[in-house]
């Protein structure tokens, strides 16, 4: 009977700091390094598969600005956001910013400055995709890939001529005008 009054009181305690998490608009991963820990035990404490001393669920109510009854009751209103204490309000202004809310840069075509390149001599003897790099970065900075592609595509593809590293000896593949 005790392990079930146990094991409800940790339930209940990790659905109130997920509460209380998801208000402050924290990642486990955000609250665990606050805490000194990881977010796995985050996830942990807020499944019910931790137990937590006293003084830990002190450390939590703490944190987000409560008195520790007010923390462990599910009546309690949880403090908004805007309520909550600006150590908090300020972790969360920290969190990593995802790809899509960054401002778009100016997309840099590829293509013009390799048909350029194409146009002129360089590739009249086996180039690797590091050479052409090389020979375009004083132009556009592009990943190796990307030019890998452009020159297998049409109508590129009908004027280079793609070595496989096998057939001249090497581990990479070099590019050459037909």
């Amino acid at each position: 009977m005790v392990d079930q009054i146990d094991v409800s009181a940790k339930v209940l305690f990790g659905k109130q700091l997920m509460k209380y998490r998801l208000a402050a608009k924290l990642s486990r991963r955000k609250l665990g390094e606050f805490m000194g820990t990881d977010g796995s035990y985050i996830i942990k404490i807020e499944t019910g598969e931790v137990n937590l001393g006293i003084d830990s669920v002190g450390k939590y109510a703490e944190l987000f600005g409560v008195k520790i009854y007010e923390f462990l009751n599910p009546n309690f209103t949880i403090p908004s956001f805007e309520q909550m204490p600006e150590h908090i309000r300020h972790l969360k202004d920290n969190i990593k910013k995802y790809k899509a809310d960054l401002p778009k840069q100016p997309r840099t075509k590829l293509a013009p400055f390799l048909d350029e390149l194409l146009k002129t001599k360089f590739l009249k003897k086996p180039r690797t995709l590091t050479e052409i790099a090389d020979a375009l970065k004083a132009e556009v900075v592009v990943p190796h890939n990307k030019i890998a592609v452009l020159l297998g595509k049409h109508p590129r593809n009908k004027i280079v001529r793609t070595i496989p590293g096998e057939e001249w000896g090497g581990k990479v593949n070099k590019y050459v005008l037909i």
